[in-house]
């Protein structure tokens, strides 16, 4: 199934009395938008750096994902970027908070959703039961002229439009899959359904945010979403290392875990795949 609805734009106005009437954050957010631009986050991420700012775009040309991947969107997707002065402690595994707050929201939403570390939301197709990724997360930060403070930019992209999905393909591999494919209401959405669900997701992520010091565990909050939790896996270093083992979720400093001969290693950064079993 491939996208052949053309959306409305983002109604700026409409984001804005969303966030008036519906916003239960504390933080205050200027709120921008931009038919299209290179990339929200680079836009933000050079900005003055002086005020919390949401940036909504319809369209980037050159988005950048994990990895520095190219972030490929469609009419309808939902591309945003938030910057934030924060301190620099709210920065470790920062990105793991964010995934938690968008599975809050999708959950809500009645989608089967499961987070990918470090930075993917993967959806189950309710009928095939086929898996891709929803959404991405790319976390830039920079250091500001005030102590101890960060400027964070949290780039998110939401697929909203149907894409083909490929048949017989790599368990490893997620291809994206849109929100049309996953909810009928997606294909036609209600005026302001997509600026509602945009401003949810912001508002979702702030209050995640502002409350930090007060959830708890990061760790039993984010394992009961991990999609590899419990299953044979290969994690490729950043020198290209491969280790093997058995997905055991992260601990609270948001390191991936893989349990190998009754022995627990933890890894700050590398790529997740499963191990290819025999048929």
């Amino acid at each position: 199934m491939q996208n052949l609805i053309a959306y409305p734009p983002i109604a700026l106005p409409t984001l804005q009395q969303w966030w008036t009437k519906n916003s239960q954050a504390t933080t205050p957010l200027a709120i921008k938008y931009m038919a299209q631009c290179e990339s929200t986050n680079a836009q933000l991420y050079s900005s003055a750096r002086q005020h919390n700012t949401l940036l909504v775009t319809e369209q980037q040309s050159h988005g950048k994902g994990q990895f520095e991947r190219t972030w490929v969107s469609q009419s309808g997707d939902l591309i945003f970027s938030v910057g934030l002065l924060l301190h620099a402690s709210h920065l470790p595994a920062l990105s793991l908070r964010i995934g938690l707050a968008l599975t809050q929201v999708f959950k809500q939403h009645d989608l089967n959703v499961r987070l990918k570390w470090a930075n993917d939301v993967i959806a189950s197709h309710p009928d095939t039961g086929q898996r891709g990724k929803l959404a991405g997360i790319l976390v830039q930060s920079t250091a500001t002229a005030q102590p101890n403070t960060l400027w964070v930019v949290v780039g998110v992209g939401i697929n909203v439009a149907a894409r083909l999905l490929p048949q017989n393909i790599s368990p490893s591999v997620f291809v994206p899959i849109g929100l049309a494919q996953l909810s009928s209401k997606w294909m036609s959405p209600p005026a302001g359904e997509r600026e509602a669900l945009l401003m949810q997701l912001v508002d979702t992520i702030l209050v995640h945010i502002e409350t930090i010091s007060v959830q708890g565990s990061l760790a039993n909050q984010w394992n009961p979403h991990d999609l590899w939790y419990d299953h044979a896996m290969t994690l490729t270093d950043a020198q290209g290392n491969e280790h093997t083992g058995i997905g055991a979720g992260i601990n609270d400093s948001g390191e991936y875990q893989l349990l190998s001969n009754n022995t627990l290693k933890s890894f700050h950064s590398g790529q997740l795949r499963p191990e290819k079993t025999s048929s």
